[in-house]
């Protein structure tokens, strides 16, 4: 072989080995390039992965939370606390009611008690007829049917038909004219001791009636010597009515005895204080030293079971049922709550 070729075989040969190793150098840097390509995408996916995975604890946590507070609150509207009702009482319903106390101390409110006192004339409303003194009497609406049955049985137990009312609601200008009329023909001492002063007079009430029994003729007898008022004396308990102003109690009530004076107070408290021998001024500081809310006064009586209880406070809890609210007329109120 010529020395030339040679030559021109030994570059051709040294030109090729430099391309294989520009090749594998390239091949080299390409393989460092993906392999760094690969590193970052791992890195990348990586970080988002954690990302991720924080994201879902959060919104676990979150979820969580949600549900342990929407279980509180399902436990809270499954088992709801019952809201407890108050009742709000009005200077006016101290004033008012059947058990207020009307006496020489303790006038009769007229504006507190024209709200719920409806007076209705006896002669029209009464269920049958029974002589009543003057056709102009009036009471409160609400004791009408307990009075025409107190004559009733008073006449079925006596066995006559001549119970009847002598005399019922008063106004100041009527009290007024029994008081000049008393005080003038027996002297003002003598008033004072049967007639209240106007203003401070039971009759104002409507509550109140004055008994009498009346002959055939229309005449009036003597009510306070009758077997009617021995009867009604022991029995008008039974129909919401106490006799008012009795012998024994002269020195409370500050009026003389007088059979045939019988206010209206409703069946339970007229039997207590029937049973008891108390007067309405005793049964009302009774209730205030011995009837609270956490302690009532239970009283069985001929309409049913009942609880008493007196307050000073003007917002109680509301007594659940049947109940009513009267003022004493003096400092606060009474409760009386049907239970049975």
């Amino acid at each position: 072989m010529a020395e030339s070729d040679k030559k021109r075989r030994a570059k051709a040969r040294r030109r090729l080995a430099k391309k294989r190793k520009q090749k594998q150098r390239v091949a080299v840097i390409f393989l460092i390039i993906i392999a760094i390509l690969i590193v970052i995408l791992f890195m990348m996916e990586r970080n988002k992965n954690g990302k991720n995975a924080g994201a879902k604890q959060s919104a676990g946590t979150e979820i969580q939370d949600s549900s342990a507070a929407t279980s509180v609150d399902t436990s809270a509207q499954s088992e709801p606390a019952e809201s407890v009702k108050m009742l709000n009482l009005t200077v006016e319903q101290m004033h008012s009611g059947d058990l207020v106390l009307v006496n020489g101390s303790y006038a009769y409110d007229f504006d507190a008690n024209a709200p719920t006192v409806s007076l209705v004339n006896i002669h029209d409303t009464q269920s049958f007829n029974y002589p009543v003194g003057k056709e102009d009497f009036e009471v409160a609406d609400r004791i009408m049917p307990f009075l025409d049955q107190l004559v009733d049985a008073c006449d079925s137990a006596v066995g006559s038909k001549m119970t009847g009312v002598a005399s019922a609601y008063r106004s100041m200008e009527y009290q007024q004219s029994v008081w000049d009329e008393m005080a003038e023909l027996y002297g003002e001492e003598y008033a004072r001791s049967y007639v209240a002063i106007p203003g401070y007079s039971e009759h104002h009430t409507g509550l109140s009636v004055d008994m009498s029994i009346f002959y055939e003729d229309g005449s009036e007898g003597t009510f306070s010597e009758s077997e009617n008022a021995v009867w009604m004396n022991e029995n008008s308990y039974h129909y919401g009515f106490i006799r008012r102003y009795a012998e024994d109690k002269v020195e409370v009530t500050g009026i003389s005895n007088e059979a045939w004076h019988f206010r209206y107070v409703g069946i339970p408290h007229a039997t207590y204080m029937a049973t008891q021998n108390l007067c309405l001024e005793e049964y009302i500081d009774y209730l205030r030293a011995n009837a609270r809310a956490d302690n009532p006064l239970s009283i069985t009586c001929d309409s049913g079971t009942y609880e008493v209880f007196f307050t000073t406070e003007t917002t109680i809890e509301e007594p659940e049922g049947e109940y009513t609210v009267s003022g004493n007329n003096v400092d606060g109120y009474i409760i009386t709550v049907k239970t049975a």
